[in-house]
């Protein structure tokens, strides 16, 4: 389905990424009203979709241990969301250099942040998060 954007639409997603991306990049949560209740996140490694936790993924992973930074940040907006392209670098926290690109696709609803996909390499995400035995 094609959808036809409004400049409406788009101004709102735009306004709400500006709040939004100050906080992810420093890996932190970003306001509560940013978020609509209910808020998910879906990640492709793993394929499962929970409610959004208080507490960015990287944040508890710095916490961890793992030195971790986004770099090279390219978000484009469109009518009900946006899209960020990123690459995490840094240390894990067993000490293993890390390289992660990534693209997060945001949906939101009524004007908030409904959800979260985030698409990964699962082959260098395992520099985070090691395969289960």
């Amino acid at each position: 389905m094609i959808e036809t954007p409004s400049p409406a639409g788009i101004e709102q997603a735009r306004a709400l990424a500006e709040r939004w991306l100050p906080a992810f990049l420093q890996g932190r949560r970003a306001e509560e009203d940013v978020y609509a209740d209910g808020a998910s996140t879906w990640h492709n490694i793993g394929e499962r979709e929970t409610e959004i936790q208080r507490t960015p993924s990287r944040t508890r992973q710095v916490q961890g241990g793992a030195d971790l930074r986004v770099e090279d940040v390219r978000l484009r907006v469109f009518d009900g969301g946006w899209v960020v392209q990123a690459t995490t670098t840094g240390t894990g926290p067993a000490g293993r250099p890390v390289r992660v690109p990534s693209c997060v696709v945001v949906t939101l609803r009524e004007g908030r942040i409904a959800r979260f996909e985030e698409y990964a390499d699962s082959r260098a995400a395992e520099a985070l998060f090691p395969p289960e035995a």
